[in-house]
């Protein structure tokens, strides 16, 4: 099974005016988003140091090596990441995982889970074969331990799928941008839209909303308009859409 790290993954807004992200030094602001964005799709990664280093900053002579404990000290102090030990190396968990991200697809880490934490899986085995587990993603945390609604273990693909959070986004803000619900060749172009940027990690829905705003702020009311600004601000290369 592949190690599901999504291209083009997107740092949370929202960290801006965490109180807890204002309380870290530089080098821990620095590594943080770094530790996001090399995470797996369960939002662990291994926790030796020398790994850390070498996954998610070779090349920024600043944040040596031996730097890196006591950053994970301070980022474990502010309740951003969780330190654990597997039964073969130390693991992290970024603990706002949950809160912020909502994929389409979600694949099985190789790191097992935290005590008290809760996966939630979505993926493909095979050509016709849809495994999910804890799907769609919904609770909140308390004390860093997920509080997660169970949902279904394992779906075929003889049955119909949830939309997807982009999906959800995307149909709710399109009436709310332009007035009106979209027509047959919009909603194909909204399929489209999903699709493409759900291959390359996905957006938030509040990026979804803010393009939708943009555009109507703008009174460019046509979704090549929003695709490219989202494709923009996931730092896509795009190609014109058709």
């Amino acid at each position: 099974m592949r190690r599901a790290i999504a291209r083009g993954r997107v740092f949370p807004q929202s960290y801006s005016t965490d109180r807890r992200y204002g309380r870290l030094s530089l080098k821990a602001c620095a590594l943080f988003p770094l530790m996001w964005a090399n995470a797996d799709d369960q939002g662990r990664l291994c926790g030796d140091p020398e790994e850390i280093k070498y996954a998610t900053c070779p090349n920024i002579d600043h944040i040596t090596k031996a730097d890196i404990p006591e950053l994970l000290e301070e980022l474990t102090k502010n309740d951003l990441i969780k330190v654990y030990d597997t039964s073969k190396t130390e693991a992290i968990q970024i603990l706002d995982w949950w809160d912020v991200h909502r994929p389409q697809w979600a694949w099985p880490s190789q790191y097992p889970p935290p005590e008290g934490w809760q996966d939630h899986l979505r993926y493909k085995r095979g050509a016709k074969e849809v495994v999910t587990q804890s799907w769609p993603v919904s609770g909140e945390t308390q004390n860093g331990t997920q509080v997660i609604a169970q949902v279904s273990n394992k779906v075929s693909s003889g049955e119909k799928p949830a939309p997807s959070p982009t999906t959800s986004a995307l149909l709710e803000n399109f009436p709310k941008a332009f007035g009106r619900k979209p027509n047959s060749r919009e909603l194909a172009y909204l399929r489209d839209i999903e699709k493409e940027i759900s291959a390359v990690g996905g957006a938030t829905a509040e990026q979804i909303r803010d393009a939708f705003k943009e555009a109507a702020a703008q009174n460019k009311l046509h979704l090549s308009y929003v695709r490219a600004i989202l494709l923009d601000w996931l730092g896509v290369e795009r190609n014109r859409s058709p």
